[in-house]
Parts: C-alpha cells; structure tokens; sequence
C-alpha cells in the first residue's frame, strides 16, 4: 500500500510540474507584453525601440536601447519559495540566473540558500497591493497603502531578514503601491539603508520606482520583458528567439520569467542561441545604475 501510495504522490506532482502554477500557488502578474522585441513596437521603455528612449521624468536616455557591441541579458525567476523541485532544474542550467524569493513560505529560506550556495545570486520578490485586491492576493509580507510609515518599515525589515542572501528586492504585484510616490520613497529608503538595489517590475505603466530611485540614489534598474505571461513553452521561446536576432538593436536587457516548467525548457532551449550571438546572460546586479 505505501509503494501505491507514494507512486500516485510521484505521479500527481509530476503533473503538477508540467502545469501553470499561476492558479494554485504563484499570485496573478498585473502586466501582459503583448509582442515582445516586435518590429518598430514602442511598448514599455525597452529593447523593442530602435531609437534611444527618453525617461518623462529625467529626459535621460534609456541604457537599454543605445546599440553596441555586448548584449547582456540578465534572468530573473520570480516567485521563487514554493518549491525546491523548480530550484533544482533551474540550477541545472549553466547561467547565472537571478533567483527573487517571495518571503514567509515553506521553502523560501532554503530557496535562498541552496540558490545562494550555487552562486546564484538572490533577491526579495517583494509584495505589495495590487489595485484590484483582494480579488488578487499578493501573499505574506504585503505593504499596503493603508499602511503608516512605521507599519511599512517594520513589515519590509521583516521581509528583509525572512530572507537570507539578497542583494537587492523587486516588487511582487504592486500596481496600486508602487504608483504612491510617498509609499515608494519610503521603501526604497530602507533599501538603500540596508545596502540593496531595486528592481523595478513595472507592474503599472505608472510606476513611480525608477523616478524614486534616482531622487534619492538608489541603485536600480527596471524590468524590459515579462517573458512567460501565457505560460507557453513555444511562446517563451519565440520571445527568447527574437531577442536574439535583434541583438544589434540594443546592450542590455532585463527579463522577468516565472517557475514554470515551460518557461525553464525555453531558458535551457535559448541558450545555446545566445552564445552563438554572443549574448552573455550575467546577473542582475551587473546591470544596475
């Protein structure tokens, strides 16, 4: 009875894998790319343009756009804690890629050690309120704008310690948090106390983290492509193929994916088309200002 057992457990997770966990586990991304690397395309401040784009705030030319001769593409798998099966496949595969750790679940803190004792490097997947909550949850940890100063420093100190190695946070969810310019200061205030950057995942095209950062000096860097919004394995790939045939059109890129098997199987699939172009996969903090 044990062995029927545990193979009906082995079985059922194994198809578990295979799936979406978007329902079951990770909470709903906020933002869809809807033609990633499309020609002549202007959406989201990235890669896509084939001419330099201005920030509205600063007047300051985007980095990710100006061509040169090195492409650097920096991965990060977000929602990282569910699971230490994922980790292991993501570890498997030779690149540096950054691993963002949403804080209080099972596996978060060996996620982050087992990620950190590879080499990889380690971020907080930070959460916060997303505008149609509570219909999207974005789990433990959350700031809220109801929140007061202190509430969100005490909440973020303890979402910082909860999880071991980081070098930096990017925000989990957020589209109402991170369009409070007030709330956001104070964020990213504690993070450039304790020494972290930001990765702003422009869940909001009304993001007020990149503006932030650079009033107060926090090194950062905002998201390009949502690599796996329809959890597709030919749709990663095709998004990963056509970043590497415009590699003339751009220097460096910064891609958010998810632990989906697909999207895993697209990442191993790619690489060998970026070493052919020379694209070099680094980690996230090679790619901060």
């Amino acid at each position: 009875m044990f062995v029927l057992f545990a193979a009906v457990v082995f079985t059922g997770y194994s198809l578990y894998r295979w799936v979406c966990i978007e329902s079951a586990q990770a909470p709903h991304r906020e933002v869809s790319v809807k033609k990633v690397v499309a020609k002549n395309s202007t959406e989201h401040e990235s890669a896509k343009s084939r001419e330099p784009v201005k920030h509205k705030n600063t007047g300051q030319v985007d980095r990710k756009t100006i061509p040169g001769t090195e492409n650097r593409v920096a991965i990060v798998i977000d929602d990282m804690g569910y699971d230490l099966l994922i980790l292991d496949e993501i570890l498997q595969i030779v690149a540096p890629i950054t691993i963002s750790v949403l804080p209080h679940l099972s596996y978060s803190v060996l996620v982050a050690e087992r990620a950190n004792k590879a080499g990889r490097e380690v971020i907080l997947h930070l959460p916060m309120e997303p505008h149609d909550y509570p219909e999207k949850c974005p789990g433990s940890g959350a700031l809220f704008l109801q929140m007061n100063r202190g509430e969100i420093v005490d909440q973020l100190e303890e979402n910082i310690m909860d999880i071991p190695y980081i070098s930096g946070a990017n925000n989990h969810m957020g589209s109402k948090f991170m369009e409070d310019e007030e709330k956001v200061e104070i964020v990213l205030d504690q993070l450039k106390k304790k020494g972290l950057f930001f990765l702003d995942s422009l869940t909001t095209k009304n993001s007020k983290g990149i503006q932030v950062a650079r009033k107060i000096g926090l090194r950062h860097v905002g998201r390009d492509i949502f690599l796996d919004n329809n959890c597709d394995f030919e749709e990663t790939l095709d998004i990963l193929n056509r970043i590497a045939e415009k590699h003339n059109e751009w220097n460096t890129i910064v891609i958010i994916g998810h632990p989906h098997e697909s999207t895993i199987q697209a990442i191993k699939k790619a690489l060998p088309i970026f070493r052919n172009r020379k694209i070099r996969i680094v980690p996230l903090s090679d790619l901060i200002q």
